[in-house]
């Protein structure tokens, strides 16, 4: 894969930024955006630790800076349930059929979505998820995150969302549960060879873009008001989904 064409080059820092962009506005999102476009140019066992390492330096960054605004009891529910999903996603990474389980991810994003926008308006109430639920979110989260590196989010934020938390104890609980589920699932990566040390120098190239996107998407979570904020998380889950429904 080495060297990168200076198209290639520019293609993974425009997917970085983006996909870094919509993260520091919205806690989550980079791997849903980033990853997919990242694979026309890398292998997905290159970008999948890649992104690892990349969230966990940006969910460092929140999670220190938002620390007083961390829901930690929403989050110590997701550790046992993530910690089974990212084993079980070590176990059969070079085997699964990784198109396939994202057209299920897509289809269960999308439902979700299309009830966040519109459910609660046709239904004329809010559901709230069973508490057992957590745990099925927690492994699925856990591993479907080591398959592609990220994509978690999503899937986490169905949870979080039914907690009608605030627009920044939001952003930061997400983000801090994806640093938690980062750590796990890195050390995985090392312990099975996964991540090698060239991959490091992709990490380190990716630096600069993955900066400007999440300052970009911090100024714009700034301005964003908790309505538009909600329904900015809705739209974004719907086109992940139906962006996932297309791989092939």
């Amino acid at each position: 894969m080495w060297p990168l064409s200076p198209l290639e080059t520019t293609w993974c820092a425009a997917a970085l930024a983006l996909g870094y962009a919509v993260r520091g506005a919205a806690g989550f999102g980079s791997g849903v955006i980033a990853t997919p476009l990242l694979t026309f140019v890398l292998p997905l066992s290159t970008t999948a630790p890649m992104i690892t390492a990349i969230g966990l330096m940006v969910s460092t960054q929140q999670a220190v800076r938002d620390w007083r605004l961390i829901d930690w009891r929403r989050i110590v529910v997701f550790i046992p349930g993530s910690i089974a999903g990212v084993a079980l996603g070590l176990l059969i990474f070079k085997t699964v059929d990784q198109a396939a389980l994202a057209r299920w991810l897509g289809a269960y994003i999308l439902a979700y979505a299309l009830y966040r926008l519109f459910g609660e308006r046709i239904l004329a109430r809010r559901i709230t998820l069973p508490r057992w639920l957590v745990h099925p979110l927690a492994a699925m989260g856990g591993f479907v995150a080591t398959i592609f590196g990220g994509l978690a989010g999503p899937i986490y934020v169905t949870y979080f969302d039914a907690l009608d938390l605030s627009k920044g104890v939001f952003r930061v609980t997400v983000s801090t549960t994806l640093l938690i589920l980062g750590v796990v699932r890195s050390i995985g990566y090392v312990a099975t060879g996964v991540f090698r040390k060239e991959d490091a120098i992709l990490v380190a190239a990716a630096l600069l873009p993955v900066a400007a996107g999440v300052i970009i998407g911090e100024r714009l979570h700034d301005k964003l008001d908790p309505k538009a904020f909600r329904k900015g998380v809705g739209v974004l889950l719907a086109a992940s989904g139906f962006g996932l429904l297309l791989v092939r």
